[in-house]
């Protein structure tokens, strides 16, 4: 595992964040509320902020200031992309990468998500079709001891 930022947040209790790219309608309005109300706590959510439900959770989190946890399906930036540069120059980020290969792919975020849920202390989804990649997920971690929420 790779690190860039401030890995004491790794310390904090931690709340994996997952939202599929094809969610359902209802999920944007779900996934923001949410994240109003994490953002009142002194949470860190760590997520992939990759579909556009987990980057719009990451611009709420931002306007409040929160820290947050980016786990990568890639390796660690070489250059930190302008929306995550404000964040981690105020030592409210921390990358996290759990492998070395430059582009993303599904293997490696399977491989991310998989590790994200294993590192948080709950986990959240924003609602998903069945047919979505996070299904295996939810169900597999919903037979574990793994506090699971799915937002309704």
């Amino acid at each position: 595992m790779d690190l860039s930022g401030n890995k004491s947040l790794l310390d904090r209790e931690l709340v994996a964040f997952f939202a599929s790219r094809n969610a359902p309608a209802q999920a944007a309005a779900l996934a923001r509320k949410w994240a109003y109300e994490i953002a009142q706590t002194d949470k860190v959510v760590i997520s992939g902020f990759h579909s556009p439900i987990e980057r719009e959770v990451f611009s709420v989190l931002e306007a409040h200031s929160r820290p947050v946890i980016v786990a990568l399906g890639r390796s660690l930036y070489r250059k930190i992309p302008s929306h995550f540069q404000p964040a981690f120059e105020q030592q409210r980020l921390l990358f996290i990468s759990f492998r070395e290969q430059r582009r993303p792919s599904l293997s490696n975020s399977q491989l991310r998500n998989w590790a994200v849920a294993e590192m948080a202390s709950q986990v959240v989804f924003a609602p998903f079709a069945p047919s979505s990649q996070l299904s295996a997920l939810c169900f597999s971690l919903s037979l574990g001891a793994t506090k699971i929420i799915v937002l309704e």
